[in-house]
Parts: C-alpha cells; sequence; structure tokens
C-alpha cells in the first residue's frame, strides 16, 4: 500500500514539473528571438547609416501599393540587398534589370538611392526629380519627401541633356541606365563629355555630346538610319516684376521650371533665380533675353483678388519672342494657393501650353526702305532700327511709321504671309514751315540747314533731260526740209522731203522748260532764307 502511494506521488511530480519546463523553454525561445532581431537591427543599421535602403514592407508603410511584377519585385529586393552590403556595383545591376523589364518610377527611385550611395551627386538628383514628376508615385509620400530632400540639394556644375528616340527606348549615359523614353523631364548630368545610348528592340544607337555648365543640349536619334543630331534647344528666361518676389516661392518656380522643361525649352536663368523688370516692360524684357542669350522672356505677374474680395490670384504669362521683338502669346491662370499640387500642375500646363503656342506661332520677314535713309522705324509703335531695315515678324497685318529730321512722319500698313518676304518702299515728304517768321527775325541758310537732296537730285535730272531734248530738237529742225533719200547725180528734181519742224520745235520748248526748271530747283534757296 505504501509502494502504490509513493509512486502516485512520483506521477504527480512528474506532471507538474513537465509545464514549467515547457514555458521555460518557451521564454528562452522568444528571448533568443529578440535578442537576435535586435541584433540584426543593429547589423542593419551599421551597414546602411545613412538610411539608404528600404525594406520589404516600405510600400505598405508609405501607403503606396507596388505594381511591381514578382520577378521585377525579386530583382529589386536583391538590388536592396546587395545596396545594404556596400555593394554599389551589385546593386546598380540588379536595379537595371529590374528596370529593364518594367520600366517604372519604384523602380527609378532604387536607380536614384544607388547613385546617392555611390556619390553620385547629379545623377541622384536627376532620378529623384524624375521619379517626382511622375504622377503614379503621388500617394507615395514616404519616398516622395525622400526625393524631395535629395532634389532640393545643391549641385556641382550641371547642364540638361534632351533626348529624342523611339518610344520606350532605354537610355544610357557613361553606360549607367537612366531611364525610358519619352522622358518626363530632361537628363540633368555632370558637366563635361558624355557618352549616350539608347536600346531598343534589340537595336542600340550611340552618340556623343558635350555639355557644358548651365547650358542644355538636345541629342535626336535616327534609329533606321543611325544618325545622332546634337543641337542646341531654345532657351527662355523667367522675368518677375519685383526681384525676389516670386523667387521664394520654390514650388511655383518649380512648376514654371516643368511648364518650360515639358516642351523642350531649356532655362536661361541660373539657380532658380528669375529676372527682373520693372513694370514688365516689353523693352526690358527683351534687352533681359538678350543679356542672357535666351531666344524667349516669359514674364510671370501675379495679381492678388481686390481688397475684401473673395476672387483667386491670376497668373499672368507672357511671352516675348526675343528674335522678332514682339509679344508672342500670353495666358491667364487662375489659381489658390501655391502649396497645393493640383494648382502647380495646372501652372505647370499653362506654361507649356503658351511656350508650344508661342514657338509655333508662323513667321514671315518684313523688309522697309525709304527715300531718304536712315529714317527711324517702328512697328506696332515700338522702334526696330533705321531703313533700310529687314527682319523677322509675325504673320499678319503689320503697321510700319518712319520719320526722318526735316520730313513729315509717314504711316504704312502690309500683310505678312507665313515664309514670304513683303517688301515696303517709301518717299517721305519734305516737312513744311507753317509758323510765319516774326518781324526783324533773321533766318540764315546755317540755321535752316542746306538744300534738300531731293530737290538737287531732281533739279540735275530735269536739266540733263532738258538738254537732251534740245540736242534733238535742234537736230530736228536743221533736217526740215531735206530731201529723201539725198539727190544723186544726174538727178535734178527731188519728190519727198523731211518735214519735221514741228517736231523739232515741240522738244525744243520742252527741253528749254526741264532746263529752266532744273535751274530754278537747285537756285532757289530753302523757304525762309533771306531777309524779311
Amino acid at each position: 500500500m505504501r509502494g502504490a502511494g509513493r509512486a502516485l506521488g512520483a506521477v504527480l511530480a512528474v506532471l507538474l514539473v513537465l509545464p514549467s519546463a515547457a514555458d521555460a523553454r518557451r521564454h528562452r525561445k522568444e528571448s533568443g528571438k529578440e535578442s537576435g532581431k535586435r541584433s540584426h537591427k543593429k547589423k542593419d543599421q551599421a551597414a546602411d547609416p545613412a538610411g539608404l535602403s528600404v525594406g520589404a514592407g516600405d510600400s505598405r508603410a508609405s501607403g503606396a501599393e507596388s505594381t511591381l511584377k514578382p520577378r521585377v519585385a525579386a530583382l529589386v529586393e536583391e538590388a536592396k540587398a546587395a545596396l545594404a552590403a556596400r555593394d554599389f556595383d551589385g546593386a546598380q545591376k540588379k536595379a537595371e534589370a529590374a528596370y529593364r523589364k518594367q520600366p517604372s518610377a519604384e523602380v527609378l527611385f532604387v536607380l536614384g538611392q544607388v547613385a546617392k550611395a555611390a556619390g553620385l551627386a547629379v545623377e541622384s538628383h536627376d532620378l529623384f526629380r524624375r521619379y517626382l514628376a511622375d504622377p503614379s508615385t503621388a500617394s507615395d509620400s514616404v519616398r516622395r519627401a525622400e526625393a524631395q530632400r535629395q532634389a532640393n540639394l545643391s549641385l556641382p556644375e550641371a547642364g540638361d541633356l534632351y533626348i529624342v528616340g523611339d518610344k520606350e527606348s532605354l537610355v544610357y549615359v557613361n553606360d549607367r541606365l537612366l531611364g525610358a523614353l519619352p522622358l518626363l523631364l530632361p537628363l540633368r548630368v555632370a558637366a563635361g563629355n558624355l557618352s549616350v545610348t539608347l536600346q531598343s528592340g534589340g537595336r542600340t544607337s550611340r552618340g556623343k555630346v558635350e555639355v557644358p555648365a548651365g547650358q542644355a543640349r538636345e541629342m535626336r536619334f535616327d534609329e533606321l538610319t543611325g544618325a545622332v543630331l546634337v543641337s542646341v534647344p531654345p532657351t527662355v528666361v523667367l522675368v518677375e516684376e519685383q526681384a525676389g518676389r516670386l523667387s521664394s516661392e520654390a514650388a511655383l518656380v518649380e512648376a514654371l521650371e516643368k511648364g518650360s522643361q515639358q516642351v523642350g525649352y531649356s532655362l536661361a536663368s541660373s539657380e532658380r533665380k528669375l529676372g527682373a523688370c520693372e513694370s514688365l516692360s516689353a523693352d526690358c524684357l527683351l534687352d533681359l533675353a538678350k543679356q542672357r542669350s535666351a531666344n524667349y522672356a516669359l514674364a510671370v505677374r501675379v495679381v492678388q483678388p481686390s481688397m475684401g474680395g473673395t476672387g483667386q490670384r491670376e497668373l499672368q504669362l507672357q511671352l516675348w519672342d526675343a528674335q522678332v521683338g514682339d509679344l508672342a502669346m500670353q495666358e491667364t491662370v487662375r489659381c489658390g494657393s501655391f502649396g497645393d499640387e493640383s494648382q502647380l500642375a495646372l501652372v505647370t500646363e499653362q506654361v507649356a501650353t503658351v511656350l508650344r503656342k508661342g514657338r509655333a506661332r508662323p513667321r514671315g520677314v518684313l523688309s522697309v526702305t525709304s527715300i531718304p535713309s536712315d529714317a527711324q522705324l517702328s512697328l506696332s509703335g515700338r522702334l526696330v532700327g533705321k531703313t533700310p531695315w529687314k527682319g523677322s515678324v509675325f504673320v499678319g497685318p503689320q503697321q510700319v511709321e518712319l520719320w526722318s529730321h526735316g520730313f513729315e512722319r509717314q504711316q504704312l500698313s502690309t500683310l505678312v504671309t507665313p515664309g514670304q518676304t513683303s517688301v515696303l518702299s517709301a518717299l517721305l515728304s519734305p516737312e513744311l514751315l507753317s509758323e510765319p517768321m516774326p518781324y526783324g527775325e533773321r533766318r540764315t541758310i546755317a540755321a535752316l540747314g542746306a538744300r534738300p537732296l531731293w530737290r538737287v537730285a531732281t533739279g540735275a535730272a530735269m536739266m540733263g533731260v532738258g538738254m537732251l531734248l534740245l540736242g534733238v530738237g535742234g537736230s530736228a529742225l536743221a533736217a526740215n526740209g531735206t530731201c529723201v533719200p539725198p539727190l544723186q547725180p544726174p538727178a535734178l528734181v527731188c519728190r519727198e522731203t523731211i518735214q519735221s519742224s514741228t517736231l523739232g520745235g515741240s522738244l525744243l520748248g520742252v527741253g528749254l522748260g526741264l532746263s529752266i526748271g532744273g535751274v530754278v530747283m537747285i537756285a532757289i534757296p530753302p523757304r525762309g532764307v533771306g531777309s524779311p
């Protein structure tokens, strides 16, 4: 009996000890996992001190759902792992492989991270700014915040590169994949000599270009012939009414810049600083464009609503063509806050529209001459030079005004057609003195000037023609009554004679009148010369 009691007690003791041991083992296992997580976290922080890598759950953390294909997502994770291990070449290869399979803003962001970690400041800035320009990234607040920080950093010497080629072609610069055509914005590249490659459908086109600091170049690739055309895109200078007023609006300036670059314009403004012209006068705008070697000047004016009014602000845009010297296009945008992305997108769209329409406006050539020459010439109220003048103007009616000292103003109009030259010639009339000369005042020739050139030329021409007619008339009178043909012996009777007395007398009279008139034109002094 006692043995049975001892056996039952041993069994109960074992049953009580087993749960406690299991709890202890489970506690040690959980503690080990937690310690491992902390250890891995420390290792990750040590491997990525700048916070470059983004974990597998970063899309969920940022509120954006990944749209990558499974294989592409796997390559992106491998690129992030290589980046965390400081293997920049491996990370670049994995990211490029992912982008080749699926060009997307998400992979572009990873390429930007790799460039940043590798110390390529200009390349990372370019990748991040083009990531921000992609509308599909609007919901990814975490990545956008990081990209915005990188895009706002100051850069070493850089320029812009526009690339035109077949759609979906992959773009490589110095053997590094930077995007696919069409590009939302031009590439921002380090100044210097660059090697550019396009890959599309198994075909490869290569070209070289030199991009100076602060300037832009455009490369056009012809996939059929393999030809590469390098050109300088049109430049535009942004101008505000008061210095520094709009330059402080970084978001607005960025929207203006984006709108110009979307239609292939290069900015002549430096460091996002706008030029300034008081009252945005035409002369100041055109002079500023010439100083910056820009093709166009885009005047930007913000009109606030009236006091107590509830209306929105107006953003007035005026595009001036420096070559033509005239207003090419203008638009008005009603907008609220410049911090609203939808409003900034509207500004970008309107800027692109103004630049596109202004560049496409048809042009012709106008040629103006006058007698006398060196007359002042104005087109539509703007002084453009002196005659003879020839220049490019916009198609349509043109109002021309000419004036010179001592001659009356003359207004002319013409219609300029696309690609054609319109010619205007004007003979200015001498200006008549309308005020009577006061009694006792003596006007000298020196005070009034010499005889007008047109009088001297006209008088000399009249005298020359008169002398010629006098000679012809005299010859006609001398030949009057002579036999036709002359008598030849033994003929004694003349059957026909010349009757030229009437014609000879008329020519003599006209010639004498012209000669006298020419002498009078030259001899008579200008009006008002002499004693009263």
